[in-house]
């Protein structure tokens, strides 16, 4: 019997509502696979929002909105997920070049649609076959059963193993109302394999993935657990671009999920372009000054790329950084001309380098000349020296790790390459940007810190300066006022005498002019000595004689 369509729209309705609501909306909004859709629209030869669409209309930048071409009545007809599509035209119109990639981000309301669970029509045959019958089985809620008052789950191991190899743990987690950890551990119990590290990443990049079979066990076909309620993610995934808003942090997340890397003939941005025409003139001057000890003494410093990684891998660099710059852009990030990113007014840089094989050193023909010299001339001289010729080479091997501001790396293993972590990879870029503002804020306020205790520091020593100034000064003033009063009681000595003659009246005049030189009370003016400066050091004001000018 033949199924029932999803829904039947001419080209026009569905090009309306994928550029008013995006393919990951209109999936969410019929239920059906976000990859079948696609498939489907792409064949219609319908026009869909390019890398960046949404996210610029978020932020109100100018977009960019391709016309359909007719027919604008065909009616195209999605059929459930293991139908194929079908179009009432029996005539349909002719494959044209690939023009465009459905790498574009959804509105900010349609993002929960781009996160939903890897669908059917993705999984290798080996495990289609097995979770096309349940498929609508694992929309319905888990079995459960009540038991003292509280609810609990009933695990099928048979169906347990379709679900995790259907959707990654998370997601099933989310369904059974429990925490990700609860799941590993009921799968341990129950004796499923669960899907290895990279399983998802490779299966979303379209490459081939291989699923483990169900084995046969001993233990009980199914298994019971409470149902705490829990559906949080992984505390890697809560601490995840925490700093963000809930609106920021779904969109650079969904950005992540899609990003492309692009062809080996695709034109790349403009600054990555001018950066390569920098290494190659770099390394051409390098063979240039290679014989001459002074070029290389006085070499200019090997550009970005230039010496971490070998020539070979140096595109393969490039086109990453294009995907995540191409990517990032919309969002408000850019990149020098030195290819470090501008992510939220920080600087970062991606470090990359390629490891390096242990190999057995072939000696050059030079390097065997040079052995056989020194075979001749032990012959001759028992003093002969033996020519340094390395035992190893280093040679590049092509595996790339990319570190992000030496924080976190990323490396080409066994599970994944690092083009399949280019998603993680901007994120990570986003956490180095907030920790690097943090460090910096805090180094600021460190700085602020010390730059206030040096200024207290600095005025309490000049406070004290001041304090030991003054207290000099009074101690001369009153060094100084003690000489004066016992001048005056000298004085009064001299005139209690009997004999005062007017020599000794003028001698008395002179001594308490005198006085009331020395007394800063008074502070009299001498015809001689001027004003005596009565707060300087008693060194500085003793009166000395005048010698011969000439």
């Amino acid at each position: 019997m033949p199924q029932a369509p999803i829904f039947s729209l001419t080209r026009r309705q569905l090009y309306d509502q994928i550029w008013e609501i995006s393919v990951a909306g209109l999936a969410k909004k019929h239920d059906i696979p976000y990859e079948q859709l696609r498939k489907h629209i792409k064949e219609a030869q319908i026009p869909i929002p390019p890398s960046g669409y949404w996210t610029k209309l978020s932020f109100g930048k100018p977009v960019i909105k391709p016309e359909l071409a007719e027919p604008f009545d065909q009616v195209v007809t999605i059929f459930p997920a293991t139908t194929a599509f079908r179009k009432e035209n029996p005539n349909p119109m002719p494959a044209k070049k690939k023009m465009e990639t459905d790498a574009s981000p959804p509105h900010k309301d349609t993002i929960k649609g781009t996160l939903e669970p890897t669908s059917l029509c993705q999984l290798p045959p080996e495990i289609q076959a097995e979770t096309g019958k349940a498929t609508q089985e694992v929309i319905d809620e888990p079995e459960t059963i009540v038991r003292y008052g509280q609810k609990y789950n009933v695990y099928s191991r048979e169906e347990l193993y379709k679900e995790i190899w259907k959707a990654p743990i998370t997601e099933v987690a989310k369904r059974y109302k429990v925490s990700d950890v609860a799941i590993h551990n009921i799968c341990k119990a129950l004796d499923i394999p669960n899907p290895p590290r990279g399983y998802w990443a490779k299966l979303h990049a379209g490459k081939p993935v291989s699923v483990i079979p169900l084995p046969k066990s001993d233990k009980p076909a199914k298994k019971t657990g409470i149902q705490t309620g829990i559906t949080y993610q992984s505390h890697e995934e809560e601490e995840r671009l925490a700093h963000l808003s809930d609106e920021e942090k779904s969109i650079i997340l969904t950005v992540a999920s899609q990003i492309l890397i692009p062809n080996e003939n695709a034109r790349m941005h403009a600054k990555i372009i001018a950066h390569r025409k920098v290494i190659s003139e770099w390394k051409k001057e390098q063979k240039n000054t290679a014989n001459r000890a002074w070029g290389q003494r006085n070499a200019d410093p090997a550009p970005y790329l230039a010496q971490s990684i070998s020539s070979d891998m140096i595109p393969r660099a490039c086109r990453i950084i294009d995907a995540l710059i191409k990517a990032m852009e919309p969002l408000g990030c850019a990149l020098t001309g030195e290819l470090r990113f501008t992510v939220d007014r920080e600087t970062v840089e991606l470090s990359f380098s390629e490891s390096q094989d242990k190999v057995a050193h072939i000696p050059t023909k030079e390097e065997n000349m040079l052995l056989l010299k020194y075979e001749e001339d032990r012959k001759r001289n028992s003093w002969a020296s033996k020519p340094q010729i390395r035992k190893y080479d280093y040679v590049y091997n092509g595996k790339l790790t990319v570190a992000v501001n030496g924080r976190k790396s990323f490396r080409d293993c066994k599970s994944y390459v690092v083009e399949e972590r280019v998603g993680d990879i901007m994120i990570e870029m986003y956490q180095a940007a907030e920790v690097q503002k943090l460090a910096r804020a805090a180094h600021e306020e460190a700085e602020r810190k010390r730059l206030e205790e040096a200024e207290r520091k600095e005025q309490r020593r000049k406070r004290y300066n001041t304090e030991v100034d003054r207290t000099l000064a009074l101690t001369s003033l009153a060094e100084d006022y003690d000489t004066a009063c016992k001048i005056r009681r000298y004085i009064a000595v001299v005139e209690s005498s009997d004999s005062l003659g007017s020599e000794k009246a003028d001698w008395i005049e002179w001594a308490k002019g005198k006085a009331d030189w020395y007394d800063p009370a008074v502070a009299r003016d001498d015809d001689f000595f001027g004003k005596r400066e009565h707060s300087k050091p008693k060194d500085k004001k003793e009166l000395v004689h005048i010698g011969y000018w000439w």
